[in-house]
């Protein structure tokens, strides 16, 4: 759970998720980019959740994928600091994981792309009705440690995405998502809770600037240009928590 500069948005959802017991969560580590203030101690919650802080060298967006030799699971919940799931359906969804979604980022948020009159890639929310997903955002999602170990290697591909993440302060996302899609040949999976995920939305976050669209516009073009082709897949199935019931 990287984090910056809003430590009552951190505290908000650190709480959130520490309220009830959630069977399956080891730790919750957070990636602490305010280099040049100190984070709180380490701790344990009443359910035995040890919550740690893990000081960056500086503040990238590439630090949330970085190898730790503490980590002690094959699922990493990627996760920002102002969205969660209920507890309840975030175990949920750590089961859909394991069950299902084992090579495959696995979260709340999809996201769809499409070409416009030049062909050119372009990056958007998907349009209500469309029954077609190709990237699952990575600020509550699933993802394999070994996604994260190619991501931050030195192999030329993840080096690259990588440059161009810290060059435009955006995009970590998409760049795992191109990856992942890459080394298994499959697309990611949609999980929904019996609630919807939650999200404080902040102001003042990357998403809130002007800017923000036309870079991850941008960055779909330039990461497939890095990678020789356009390596995502088009996928159909989402899951939610319950059953229905049909009269």
């Amino acid at each position: 759970m990287p984090t910056y500069q809003r430590s009552s948005v951190l505290n908000t959802t650190l709480t959130k998720l520490l309220s009830a017991d959630i069977p399956s969560l080891e730790e919750i580590v957070v990636v602490w980019n305010e280099v040049d203030m100190p984070p709180p101690e380490d701790s344990i919650s009443e359910h035995g959740v040890r919550i740690r802080y893990r000081v960056s060298e500086y503040n990238c967006l590439n630090n949330r994928f970085m190898p730790d030799p503490e980590y002690r699971t094959q699922a990493i919940l990627q996760h920002d600091d102002d969205v969660w799931y209920e507890p309840d359906d975030l175990e949920f969804a750590f089961q859909t994981w394991r069950q299902l979604g084992r090579y495959k980022i696995t979260g709340a948020l999809p996201r769809c792309y499409s070409r416009n009159s030049q062909g050119r890639l372009q990056y958007h929310q998907c349009a209500e009705g469309q029954d077609w997903y190709s990237l699952v955002l990575t600020n509550l999602a699933f993802v394999h440690i070994s996604f994260m170990d190619y991501y931050s290697s030195d192999a030329p591909i993840p080096t690259a995405l990588r440059d161009h993440v810290d060059k435009v302060f955006n995009c970590e996302d998409i760049a795992m998502n191109y990856l992942a899609s890459m080394l298994t040949c499959t697309g990611p999976l949609h999980v929904m809770g019996r609630q919807r995920y939650h999200n404080q939305d902040p102001p003042g976050g990357i998403s809130t600037l002007q800017t923000h669209m036309a870079r991850r516009h941008d960055c779909l073009n330039v990461f497939a240009q890095k990678m020789g082709y356009f390596p995502l897949v088009q996928q159909m199935g989402s899951i939610q928590r319950g059953v229905p019931h049909f009269s």
